[in-house]
């Protein structure tokens, strides 16, 4: 710790580790300079939540806080520098992840990327009932289409951010204010927006307890994102040309597929700590591709698909040791069903999507291998909904094995329901779904504008229905973690209800 007199305003500099303060040796008040490089917050911010984000110690004595409503010391300060008092702890760091759109981050080498599913912990209170009140409720920004982030962008304190790629807003959620602010650019630079659907959309992190660098698909390249939550502004850095799908993290490297300049297609790979793109060798893809419907990047050990509503986008290891890129188009007659959820990993290791085959009676579903050129086709009697390989791991633990009869395994419950599998917890063995009542048929609730009464339960040991709601669109429903708390967004919600984690 080091104390030093400014010339400017002749108060105090105290140093302390990645921190600096000013004192007014005057009025004895501190103010915070500088937290770990991210400046000093504005004069607005609400100080409860500036000392939840820097992990200062807060007093209520009027004596520490003149004039002010709450006064704030470094939280290495165990008293106060004025009455001599104990001050109270400083809050409880949090440094809880959540990486939109399921909550994964990307970290675990041998884990599939791009399914349904989540490591962290889905669990409710078995006591709860669709009469049982949420635990919280979270306002929503303006009107808006938002996935969700928490991350401690650099400061002690997990925070909840609000992304609309869309329109490239950012908004930041402050719990004792309990209202959204906008984060606004820094720079000249600002985020620009996105036309990747819900289907195809993603995003990556340099650092998942971090996140330093954010790294989002835009209609004028990959924007490279720095959020300050202290200043309330980020940065954004744009490397490349339009991202035709979503970026993926895979052996610690970005990989994102862009639109070159004769508006053909390639896979490009950036080294998180810079911003210099390398391509991946392979043949050019053809533009009409970049305009095809995409969904999100799955990859594993051994590859990365980007599935298009014309072929998969493939990055594997070649003959050697260097990555190349190929490009497979669906067999002929076969049409991709994004909208069915996420593929199946089978035990095995494999992707399966399920697929649309025509044939003389019109068409029916089937799955169809990733990956291989040759691909092993099997029938399905009927689309299934499912979140990968969580959904059917669950499913198959409880009814079998899922290809002796594909309808037993999708957890449709009868003629007259559906059930969405919103969500898998691999942690938990749980399966998030939203059942809704009097839909003749998958299809037919998909081409539907109707408002539908749904029931949201959680699946697992102990079956937990929690939450009844009307609502269009219930496989818009969004899940999202945040301080303990489970949430449910809807687009056409203005609130979004949350219920405790059951640890």
């Amino acid at each position: 710790m080091s104390a030093s007199l400014t010339t400017s305003h002749q108060n105090e500099r105290w140093e302390l580790g990645d921190q600096v303060w000013s004192r007014n040796p005057t009025t004895g008040a501190f103010d915070l300079a500088d937290y770990r490089g991210l400046g000093a917050a504005p004069a607005t911010f609400n100080p409860l939540d500036l000392a939840t984000l820097v992990g200062a110690r807060v007093s209520f004595d009027e004596a520490d806080r003149g004039a002010k409503p709450v006064a704030l010391y470094p939280g290495a300060f165990k008293f106060s520098p004025i009455t001599g008092r104990a001050l109270p702890e400083p809050p409880i760091a949090h440094l809880d992840t959540w990486l939109p759109p399921f909550g994964g981050d990307g970290s675990a080498a041998d884990q599939p990327q791009g399914l349904g599913r989540t490591a962290v912990r889905l669990a409710l209170r078995p006591t709860l009932s669709v009469e049982s009140l949420p635990d919280r409720h979270l306002g929503m920004p303006p009107a808006g289409n938002y996935q969700f982030l928490v991350s401690t962008c650099h400061a002690c304190e997990s925070g909840l951010f609000a992304l609309d790629a869309s329109r490239g807003l950012i908004y930041h959620w402050l719990p004792y204010s309990e209202c959204w602010l906008e984060v606004y650019p820094r720079g000249a630079e600002i985020l620009v927006e996105s036309s990747l659907d819900d289907h195809a959309w993603g995003m990556v992190v340099q650092n998942p307890q971090g996140s330093t660098k954010l790294f989002m698909p835009t209609e004028d390249g990959l924007a490279i994102v720095t959020v300050n939550p202290v200043a309330r502004t980020y940065e954004s850095q744009l490397v490349g040309r339009r991202c035709a799908g979503a970026p993926v993290m895979w052996q610690g490297r970005v990989y994102v597929p862009m639109l070159e300049e004769d508006r053909k297609l390639g896979v490009y790979a950036l080294n998180p700590k810079g911003s210099a793109l390398r391509r991946v060798h392979g043949p050019k893809v053809a533009a009409a591709t970049a305009t095809a419907a995409w969904f999100r990047p799955l990859a594993d050990h051994r590859q990365i698909i980007w599935m298009t509503s014309m072929g998969q986008l493939i990055v594997k290891r070649g003959s050697g040791t260097a990555l190349e890129t190929s490009f497979l188009p669906w067999a002929s007659g076969i049409t991709p069903r994004f909208d069915l959820g996420s593929p199946y990993l089978s035990d095995s290791g494999h992707l399966w999507q399920q697929c649309l085959l025509q044939d003389e009676q019109g068409g029916q579903i089937v799955f169809v291998q990733l990956g291989l050129g040759e691909p092993e086709i099997r029938p399905a009697s009927s689309p299934r909904l499912c979140t990968g390989a969580a959904c059917f791991q669950l499913e198959t633990r409880l009814r079998g094995d899922p290809w002796l009869d594909p309808d037993d395994d999708s957890p449709v419950a009868s003629a007259d329901e559906v059930i969405f599998p919103l969500l898998a917890s691999t942690s938990a063995s749980t399966l998030l779904c939203a059942r809704v009542s009097n839909a003749r048929s998958v299809d037919d609730l998909f081409a539907s504008n109707e408002t539908y009464t749904t029931t949201f339960e959680l699946r697992g040991e102990h079956d937990v229905q929690f939450w009844v709601d009307r609502m269009p669109r219930p496989w818009a429903t969004r899940p999202f973690v945040y301080s303990g708390h489970l949430y449910l967004y809807h687009p056409d919600k203005r609130r979004s209800p949350g219920w405790r984690i059951d640890s």
